[in-house]
């Protein structure tokens, strides 16, 4: 059973959510922790592996139905995955978060699926998510694979026309059945009608069934798992296995579709991807709270021989500090951002959640994603962002050890670094963003620089955010009314896409980054303004307080360019630096404690008092 030293109620669900999220996270991390088989090198032994983990997973799971519909709970299941095995994290999105959600989402009754359904349900078999097609950029906006249906027979006919449209994801390996829901541009009537959804079974115990092939293993090492393209002829789907979300053909083969448009389809069928922007945030805070608990335990005792100060601990010394405490604070920033997300999903329209999120398919332009919901959308990007951050100043804080596998550093930040293009690319979504904030800008001038506000209160960063993202939504405003007109006097009507945005791309991405910046910004105060234990609030105040400063000095330029910030209080930053880690360290043992995860759970050498002695047993064994 997984122990732990509970630290006070209040902070406890600060960090860790409420007391049911709790349990369930400490049964999921108990039967992991458990099962002691490990991993495999091989292909097939992997492919293995991850399914035996999915079906451990599903057997201290609430029930399905329950699962996919709160999102603290598949939270707590994808942070699990990823603090102990992250690319058993992948399989998770896979599975839960991507195929069956997806089911959920778009079909009234999942039973009437049938045995695909129960299936996956129950963990026999593996669940895929087939979207992407490896022939072009943002493929998700033109695919290619298609659903032709035949009124003959009442089936649909899956079909890869070329070789750039073959799907990608972690469909390798062999003797492990899997089904996938695919994402397909469904042909009736002869008339292309969108993109949908369809479950399809893919494999079984001996390998891919009729009409689906399955390319040998492509290995992608930053996340090991079984890598495959994958191409599908004439395959025939049931009907009751169109994730149809009240479209329908009727006997004279006349299409129904309730969203009345390609776009609006095709941002609907997307629309799981909120599912996993809603959960994803709280997984690599998870990680990020991970890496940093663990490099600042190594810091601690970590005795340097620098001719300085002899023997003085690595946490010491001033620069140390800034990189690890900042990487504390910033892991408890994305803390807060993965609770915003939660709500922002739990409180989206739940009376009919067949299209409940109302897509805006306005925004679909250099990706569907802010289409489908922008501020989630953003807060993925921006907290995948600040992850890779902190996993990689942790890892060069730890120098050698942060590179050894044992220690876990290398496999967090390999696997955060890939959500930069898994789960919706993240330069694309804050482009759009951008992009979308610019045009809904009234152009008013923006204001002067802030008055001197001290930087080390709570409430000066979230300020300082919500200043650059006006002025730079202002900026980008006026820019694009002024070439707009001068774009139309040079081309012809209608041809002004292209020639508007493309010197205007990192502008764009800017002002994305800016308010996914206040996105979390936000989340943080809201947080801390919550804290009622005054000590506590103490904690949460300099953490929140220390985020801003190290997140102000990281992005200076910026913040000068744009007069947000004068130069003097840029300069003035270090110091605000020094004088919030020293109110944070004597606090450590606490927020450490309550930061982490259980030491049985995640045994990393990197964490034990005795880093040396710890890395030996584990070698030993």
């Amino acid at each position: 059973m997984i122990t732990r030293t509970a630290p006070p109620g209040e902070l406890a669900d600060l960090i860790g959510g409420s007391p049911s999220g709790t349990a369930l996270r400490d049964r999921l991390l108990t039967a992991l922790a458990a099962d002691r088989t490990p991993s495999a090198d091989g292909t097939d032994d992997r492919a293995r592996h991850v399914h035996r983990r999915l079906r451990l997973l599903a057997g201290n799971l609430p029930p399905v139905a329950e699962l996919l519909r709160d999102p603290e709970q598949l939270a707590v299941l994808s942070e699990c995955a990823a603090l102990v095995e992250p690319p058993l994290y992948m399989a998770v999105i896979n599975h839960y978060v991507l195929c069956l959600r997806s089911v959920v989402a778009l079909t009234d009754d999942p039973a009437g699926i049938g045995a695909p359904w129960r299936a996956l349900a129950t963990g026999r078999t593996k669940g895929l998510f087939l979207l992407t097609e490896i022939g072009d950029a943002s493929s998700q906006l033109g695919i290619r694979t298609t659903a032709r249906f035949d009124p003959a027979t009442g089936e649909f006919v899956l079909s890869t026309p070329s070789a750039g449209a073959a799907k990608f994801s972690g469909v390798g390996g062999s003797g492990v059945p899997q089904t996938a829901v695919v994402c397909a541009r469904l042909q009736a009537g002869g008339s292309d009608r969108g993109v949908f959804s369809f479950v399809v079974e893919l494999t079984d115990d001996a390998g891919p069934l009729p009409g689906v092939t399955v390319s040998p293993t492509v290995e992608a090492p930053s996340l090991p798992l079984d890598y495959a393209l994958v191409r599908f002829d004439g395959v025939r789907v049931p009907y009751r296995q169109w994730l149809r979300d009240g479209a329908r053909i009727d006997a004279d083969d006349a299409f129904h579709d309730p969203l009345g448009g390609p776009d609006a389809r095709l941002a609907r069928t997307l629309s799981v991807g909120q599912t996993l922007w809603a959960t994803l945030p709280s997984a690599v805070a998870a990680v990020a709270r991970q890496c940093s608990v663990q490099a600042l335990r190594f810091s601690v005792h970590r005795r340097a021989h620098g001719r300085l100060a002899p023997g003085a601990r690595l946490l010491d010394l001033r620069n140390q500090q800034h990189a690890l405490l900042g990487a504390l604070a910033e892991s408890f920033a994305l803390t807060c951002a993965g609770r915003s997300a939660q709500d922002l999903w739990a409180r989206r329209p739940a009376a009919d959640d067949r299209c409940a999120f109302g897509p805006r398919t306005e925004g679909m332009t250099f990706s569907p994603w802010t289409a489908v919901d922008r501020p989630l959308a953003v807060l993925k990007a921006v907290t995948v962002r600040g992850a890779v951050r902190v996993a990689g100043e942790c890892q060069h804080r730890c120098g050698l050890a942060g590179f050894l596998g044992p220690n876990g550093l290398d496999g967090y930040r390999r696997c955060t670094h890939v959500f930069e293009t898994a789960g919706g690319d993240s330069q694309l979504i804050l482009m759009d963003a951008g992009r979308t904030l610019a045009q809904e800008k009234d152009g008013g001038q923006p204001a002067g620089p802030l008055p001197d506000v001290p930087a080390d209160r709570s409430g000066w960063w979230p300020a300082v955010a919500r200043a650059q993202e006006a002025r730079l939504q202002s900026d980008l405003h006026r820019t694009v009314r002024r070439r707009t007109r001068t774009v139309r006097q040079r081309s012809q009507a209608g041809r002004t896409g292209l020639g508007l945005w493309n010197p205007l791309l990192a502008a764009a991405h800017d002002l994305g980054e800016a308010y996914g910046t206040r996105l979390v910004a936000d989340a943080v105060a809201a947080t801390v303004a919550s804290v009622r234990d005054p000590e506590l609030r103490f904690v949460a105040e300099a953490l929140a307080t220390l985020y801003g400063a190290v997140e102000a000095r990281r992005s200076a330029g910026g913040l000068l360019a744009t007069g947000t910030l004068a130069p003097a209080a840029v300069r003035a930053l270090p110091e605000v630096i020094d004088g919030l880690c020293d109110r944070l360290l004597p606090h450590l043992p606490l927020l450490c404690e309550a930061m982490g995860a259980p030491q049985d759970a995640v045994p990393a050498p990197l964490g034990a008092d005795d880093y040396a002695a710890a890395l030996h047993a584990r070698l030993a064994r």
